[in-house]
């Protein structure tokens, strides 16, 4: 198992790198793709399920939309609500993230396979 974390945390940060991509703004990206087709979800909302501080929350979101990863745009209804919303290309790339992750559960390691 803990093999298989880091092969996972290597796997992250070669999708979608390194230096931005801290275990808060995964989970953020991961509630925008699981929620993507129930309803928008608000800035504020969207930093309510990251384990960062709001702060922190709203400053990673920031990031992640400068680096094309989610679009931020007003609410039509309300000005002063703030919308954001995942990419295509990102929700792809969190496609392909998942299909490695399963790709590596049903592959096993070398010490698996050693009858020792």
């Amino acid at each position: 198992m803990i093999e298989m974390t880091e092969q996972l945390q290597r796997l992250r940060a070669d999708e979608f790198g390194k230096e931005l991509f801290t275990i808060p703004a995964f989970e953020m990206l991961l509630d925008l793709y699981t929620h993507r087709s129930v309803h928008p979800r608000s800035l504020t909302s969207l930093t309510g399920t990251s384990s960062a501080s709001e702060r922190n929350s709203q400053r990673i979101v920031h990031r992640l939309a400068e680096r094309g990863f989610v679009d931020l745009h007003r609410d039509p209804s309300d000005g002063r609500r703030i919308i954001v919303e995942l990419r295509e290309e990102t929700s792809k790339m969190l496609d392909r993230f998942f299909d490695r992750m399963v790709e590596m559960a049903a592959t096993p390691s070398a010490r698996q396979c050693d009858p020792k």
